[in-house]
């Protein structure tokens, strides 16, 4: 719990000189914006960043999707634009389909496979995924409640 104290507030923390968060722009030139730098000189990191990138755009739109077409499917109240009765067949296609992605975009681009046509995207989001969830069984179950609903529940229009 300390850590993650330490961690929000270096990170929500203004620079009244620059006027923007100074905290984050160092995380992200350190973090984030170096391991790029790795793919100037490999083919093979430029395909595994791109398949990881991909990877991870298909399961941030699909995981709403999965959870709304099973945990949520007694419970959703649907908006104006809806899908009617389609909307759950639908759902699991777009599931079923980046399953799909995400195993051909962890497929070795060149054969025969070597350690230098090997696709690291496994590796990474295996670890990643490792790593998430080993955090959230010691520590963040514990304290992280959900998102917290700031939007009542009445219409005033």
């Amino acid at each position: 719990m300390v850590l993650n104290e330490f961690f929000s507030v270096f990170f929500k923390r203004a620079t009244p000189s620059f006027l923007n968060n100074s905290g984050y722009n160092l995380f992200q030139v350190l973090f984030i914006n170096n391991p790029l730098l790795q793919s100037l000189g490999s083919i093979v990191v430029f395909q595994a960043m791109t398949s990881i990138a991909v990877i991870g755009l298909y399961l941030a739109y699909a995981l709403p999707i999965f959870f709304r077409i099973t945990l949520a499917r007694r419970s959703f109240v649907p908006g104006p634009f809806s899908l009617g009765p389609f909307s759950t067949i639908i759902g699991w296609i777009a599931v079923l389909w980046v399953a799909t992605i995400s195993v051909l975009f962890s497929l070795p681009v060149a054969y025969p496979i070597t350690d230098q046509t090997l696709n690291y995207t496994p590796v990474a989001v295996g670890g990643l995924f490792i790593i998430v969830v080993s955090y959230w069984i010691v520590n963040a179950r514990y304290w992280f409640k959900g998102p917290i609903t700031n939007v009542s529940t009445h219409s005033n229009v």
